[in-house]
């Protein structure tokens, strides 16, 4: 399913990425005579690195009776024994430093199964890379033995998708693909299925569609494509077809219908509200090959396009998904948020896709799109000099039925763009909103009123005309509400108090007359845009707030227009303006971060400052009410619970919450902006990254910032209980054990060197994690290590959560807890220089990143009160050897500090 931002630039599948340098990449195609088709890409930029996928067309919906879940055990059993492995396709390459995860992984769909490898020597290990692919396609004979460990590791597996998230979109993906096979059950299948299958039926599985005929390999990296070739045709040219089974094409695809339709969505643990309009059709000329299937992607592009440009001007609140749900299917879905209530978002689903049909594209609109497809094609390189991009644009184009958009391809697909019209335009988004097939889904807390029982008919309300609607021509409509939302002017009553320059770094200190700070970073990278961050010393956690009053506050706030803000649509306005903006509220800090373009810096920091000294919280009673119905629900969910365990386990007492609903239900809007009046009185620090020179942001910051009143914010320290403990809660529902143990400790001597190691060190520690609990004792699922340095309280926390069997639960953290404590002192050089290499091919990549270079430079002034940080890069990675390593290491666990919760299943 394709989200249509990412489509706006772009006139098909075939150009989802952005290509940034002129045509470097090598393409070559081929095809074995055992019929295996290959694809290679020579990247230059890629240096030693290589990435390989290998997919079978054949996934959970090529399952038929007795199979459930079969596709997917069937990618675990091709690691284990077999003649050429007797120890274990996965221990071998385990036991010759490949990470599972990070160098091999593999995934399971409806339509296919697709096998990762990424050497961790690179390009050198083409062949190896090769074998492991000729083992996997290899007929099989799976050993029960093997079946019996795997079968716990699928079993976790399968626990760990028992979350909410999980059940909530099962339901949704059976909705939307209801009557395919891919509606049946989820890839894994169900925990009976699982308990009950053999490796036999695993092995008929492999031997009946694992056949160099039904397999597309793609080879990326700086190879050599003649000499790939040449090794793929010695490493998979011997493999023997084999006879492939008919499938019954009607049987993958949704049965549409002629009668419209609600359907709802449960879940005891749900708490949210929303509504999403489907509208499924037939679409088989958009996914057909050749000049035709170029004309019709491009003309559902464009349809899309009208479709994004009506929404930002009327209903910025409502979102759609344009995408395949078939081979032969599409869907456009509408989604509304339903935060203000379920009929309000039916009504905002019902005016959307009026304006859309009273609004159709005009010749102006359409052949303005056509011009920014024109100058795109002819301005991006057919193929980048990109290995993440290539990867991507692979498995979007040769491993989905695609074509690669090589110079001739762009050729034939640029022949198509003037053929689009605005009256072709118009009829594909007619035909889609004409679907006899529609569905409104409701997903809903179980204690609120169904939609169901205040209209009979959703689907027909959608179709009601509003009486007072009339056909406003698209561009007039767009100037009235562009002019509509505005901020009044603000002279400034404040100044710069003081101001230094860094000229090594291009760092620029500001300090305003209200007390607050700024922090202005040039840097190229940034380009075009404005890269905003406010950091606020004050939390929820502050002296005379109410801490959970004070989470509702903001988040009233954080959600509605400012008061002085006109217009009825803040979204709206900050789509126009392309403006992004995310607030977070922490318990001893808040952040603000805000992007937009250079050209559009005041807008930013008028919203900003509109925020803080004119605040709204909007329809305040919805979110008021929204907490209220989700409180219970929450606390007495699994997820609820266990976060009040973990409270316990770490601080002693629960966060502060409500004792009821009614509590909360008893909150006013004086109550809400009271605690955001105090949230947004804390001093604050401000970075700005962008390309301008200060001199050009130094006069709206003081304008917009100086004088935005200011007190002294003291926060209620955090405090973790010391000592070490093991605790168990029977509250599971997913037949397993749930391992989350923390530790901290004190640190006070910080660098930028230490910061750099821990995130490096902490993927290592998951690799061992994973070798030992998963690969070995095969008793353990989504094993997870972190560790957080927090300069601000001079400690490093750290988190290891794994599930497991009940009865393994222990023993497993016995070997978890050993292996972290034992990380620092064996930490080979091998490892050591491992590591150096993979933090200078990240860094290649973070230097092109404005966001966090502003992310290191807050870190470094808060922590500093320079940018020191910025200073050492150059030459941090020297700093990556295995003396250093070990010495960081200590800080990843703490034993005497070390607080374990074991959730148990419920009795």
């Amino acid at each position: 399913m394709l989200l249509f931002p990412r489509l706006l630039l772009f006139a098909a599948a075939a150009l989802s990425i952005a290509f940034a340098r002129a045509a470097q990449t090598e393409y070559t195609a081929g095809t074995l005579d055992n019929g295996l088709a290959y694809h290679i890409f020579k990247v230059p930029s890629a240096e030693r690195r290589l990435v390989l996928h290998l997919q079978i067309n054949a996934g959970a919906a090529d399952e038929n009776e007795g199979e459930e879940g079969i596709a997917h055990i069937t990618e675990h059993m091709v690691f284990q024994s077999s003649p050429a492995f007797p120890q274990g396709l996965g221990n071998r390459l385990n036991a010759e430093g490949w990470q599972m995860g990070r160098h091999y992984n593999a995934q399971t769909g409806y339509r296919h199964t697709r096998y990762m490898l990424t050497p961790p020597y690179g390009r050198r290990q083409l062949e190896q890379a090769l074998a492991v692919y000729r083992q996997i396609l290899t007929p099989q004979t799976f050993s029960p033995a093997d079946w019996v460990k795997e079968q716990q590791v699928v079993l976790g597996e399968w626990r760990g998708q028992q979350t909410l998230p999980h059940r909530l979109n099962r339901q949704y993906h059976a909705l939307l693909h209801s009557g395919s096979r891919s509606a049946r059950y989820a890839p894994i299948g169900s925990k009976t299925a699982i308990e009950t299958a053999q490796a036999a039926t695993a092995g008929r599985f492999h031997n009946k569609w694992y056949g160099s005929n039904n397999a597309v390999l793609v080879v990326a990296g700086n190879i050599n494509p003649k000499k790939a070739a040449a090794a793929i045709k010695e490493n998979l040219g011997r493999l023997k077809p084999i006879a492939l089974p008919e499938r019954e094409a009607g049987e993958y695809e949704p049965k549409l219908t002629d009668t419209p339709r609600t359907e709802h969505i449960h879940d005891k643990d749900n708490t949210e509200t929303k509504l999403s309009l489907v509208y499924r059709f037939h679409n088989t000329p958009s996914q057909s090959s050749g000049s035709q299937g170029y004309y019709h992607r491009l003309l559902d592009n464009f349809a899309a396009h009208i479709v994004n440009l009506r929404l930002q001007n009327t209903e910025p609140s409502v979102s759609f998904k344009l995408g395949n749900i078939g081979k032969q299917t599409g869907s456009l879905i509408f989604y509304a948020d339903a935060a203000t209530g379920a009929q309000e978002a039916l009504n905002l689903l019902n005016n959307a896709v009026e304006t859309i049909r009273l609004q159709p594209a005009g010749n102006e609109e359409t052949a303005a799109y056509r011009k920014v497809l024109h100058n795109h094609m002819n301005t991006v390189s057919a193929l980048p000099d990109n290995l993440p991009q290539i990867v991507q644009l692979a498995d979007d184009t040769v491993l989905s039925d695609k074509p690669v958009p090589t110079p001739d391809n762009q050729t034939l697909e640029r022949g198509q763009l003037y053929r689009i019209s605005a009256a072709a335009v118009n009829k594909r988004i007619a035909a889609w909103l004409a679907a006899s097939d529609r569905l409104t889904v409701i997903q809903a807390p179980e204690n609120t009123l169904d939609l169901a029982g205040k209209s009979s008919n959703p689907i027909a309300a959608l179709q009601r005309k509003p009486d007072n609607r009339a056909a406003v021509p698209a561009a007039a409509a767009t100037t009235a509400r562009s002019t509509a939302n505005t901020f009044p002017p603000h002279t400034g009553q404040g100044r710069i108090v003081s101001e230094s320059f860094d000229s090594n770094n291009k760092v620029s200190y500001l300090q305003f007359s209200n007390g607050d700070k700024a922090v202005l970073l040039q840097k190229a990278v940034a380009g075009s845009k404005i890269y905003f961050k406010a950091v606020s010393e004050g939390g929820y956690r502050q002296n005379g707030l109410n801490e959970w009053q004070a989470q509702l506050a903001a988040d009233a706030v954080s959600h509605s227009s400012p008061a002085d803000f006109g217009g009825r649509s803040l979204k709206q306005w900050q789509q126009q303006q392309g403006i992004s903006y995310r607030y977070r509220l922490e318990n001893d800090h808040q952040t603000t971060d805000i992007q937009a373009s250079k050209q559009t810096l005041e807008s930013l920091l008028q919203l900003y400052r509109s925020r803080q000294t004119a605040p709204s919280a909007g329809p305040w009673q919805n979110v008021i009410e929204t907490a209220a119905l989700r409180h219970p629900v929450y606390l007495q969910s699994v997820p609820g619970r266990q976060e009040i365990e973990l409270e316990l386990l770490r601080y002693g007492r629960p966060e502060s919450r409500a004792q009821n609903s009614s509590e909360i239900r008893a909150l006013t809007e004086t109550d809400l902006l009271q605690h955001w009046k105090q949230l947004s009185s804390a001093p604050t620090t401000y970075y700005v990254a962008s390309s301008l020179p200060s001199e050009k942001i130094k006069p709206l910051l003081a304008q917009y910032l100086a004088d935005i009143p200011r007190r002294a914010a003291e926060n209620r320290p955090v405090e973790l209980l010391k000592g070490s403990t093991l605790r168990r809660a029977a509250i599971n529902d997913t037949g397993g054990t749930d391992i989350n143990a923390w530790s901290w400790q004190p640190f006070y001597d910080w660098t930028p060197d230490t910061s750099e190691q821990i995130p490096l060190l902490v993927n290592l520690a998951n690799a061992r994690l994973k070798d030992a609990l998963r690969s070995r004792n095969q008793n353990t699922y989504g094993v997870k290590f972190t560790a957080r340095p927090q300069p601000v309280y001079n400690r490093v926390e750290s988190n290891l959560f794994f599930s497991t069997r009940p009865e393994q639960a222990a023993e497993a953290w016995q070997t978890a807890r050993q292996i972290l404590e034992s990380l620092p002192e064996n930490i080979s050089k091998t490892e050591a220089d491992n590591l150096q290499q993979l933090f200078i091919e990240q860094e290649a990549k973070r230097q092109q990143n404005p966001e966090i270079w502003l992310e290191r430079l807050a870190a470094s002034h808060r922590r500093y009160g320079d940018a020191r940080y910025l200073s050492r890069l150059p030459e941090l990675h020297r700093t990556i050897i295995q003396t250093r390593l070990r010495q960081t290491a200590k800080l990843l666990w703490s034993s005497p500090n070390a607080r374990v919760l074991l959730i148990d299943p419920a009795q």
